[in-house]
């Protein structure tokens, strides 16, 4: 026989404090992973000047171009120039309007090339 004062565990008690174990674990889990590299997210998010030269394909001399316009903004640290990615990118000439697929463009190149073909070697 069971005293006044003890407890009875149902299955939702239990069940209940299951979630917070695993919102609990949850959380450790992000924690952790965020632990893995702290370095990574500045790695990412910023380049060195032969970085940058690599790439947008340009010469130190039309870095240096950049700079003096104000299209690249450098933070020196320990005598070295380094860029965000971001401004990077932003220099990049990547047309929005048209990407390039294999289902849309080719289709599109055999249309246009066609006519040249046609043509021979006249």
């Amino acid at each position: 026989m069971e005293s006044e004062n003890s407890k009875t565990i149902t299955n939702e008690m239990i069940f209940e404090e299951l979630q917070n174990i695993r919102t609990q674990m949850e959380k450790m889990q992000a924690d952790i992973e965020s632990l893995k590299n702290p370095v990574g997210e500045f790695t990412s998010k910023w380049v060195d000047t032969y970085d940058v030269m690599r790439m947008l394909r340009v010469s130190r001399r039309t870095m240096d171009n950049y700079i003096k316009e104000g299209k690249l903004t450098p933070t020196r640290i320990k005598k070295r120039n380094y860029f965000e990615v971001a401004q990077v990118k932003a220099l990049m000439k990547i047309p929005d309007e048209r990407l390039l697929s294999y289902g849309v463009d080719v289709p599109w190149l055999r249309e246009h090339v066609r006519p040249f073909l046609e043509m021979g070697d006249d």
